[in-house]
């Protein structure tokens, strides 16, 4: 029978996967603590358009000699090959990110931090005919020594 000091995971009353929307931050213009992701200039932050119920977020614990770690990945799909396109994958290749995410929950998480940014790489399939989805896969992923934190809406005024 529960007691009233007893901590309860209850059923939530809506629950939706996926995610809505990315923005992949430099390390250098991020500082994070408690709940409060600050931005030390919003010039070098790329909001990323990826195909709805492309994005993922996958957050797996493991035990590693130097104690537990998290695999952390984000997945999506970048829509469309063009030359603007190209120039931001190919700005933001073989450099490291911290990424806010918002889930379809509308709670922002931050992934990665300043210390231990997240690599990414970029796949592009053009597919072989109209109907294929022609773009970038894009996976931001890295090793992580805390999970993701949940952080109050970092855009607002």
């Amino acid at each position: 029978k529960p007691n009233k000091t007893m901590k309860q995971l209850n059923k939530p009353t809506d629950n939706l996967g996926g995610l809505l929307s990315i923005w992949a931050v430099p390390p250098s213009d991020i500082t994070i603590s408690f709940n409060t992701a600050n931005f030390r200039t919003t010039a070098n932050i790329i909001e990323m358009y990826c195909s709805p119920g492309s994005l993922s977020f996958s957050e797996k614990e493991s035990l590693e000699t130097c104690g537990t770690v998290y695999k952390t990945e984000i997945n999506g799909f970048i829509p469309k090959d063009s030359p603007e396109v190209l120039a931001i994958v190919n700005d933001m290749s073989r450099r490291k990110w911290v990424i806010i995410l918002l889930d379809q929950n509308e709670y922002y998480k931050v992934a990665g931090t300043p210390e231990i940014p997240l690599r990414v790489s970029f796949d592009l399939d053009t597919g072989s005919d109209t109907p294929d989805r022609s773009g970038h896969t894009v996976s931001f992923y890295g090793t992580q020594l805390s999970k993701a934190k949940f952080i109050a809406d970092p855009f607002s005024e």
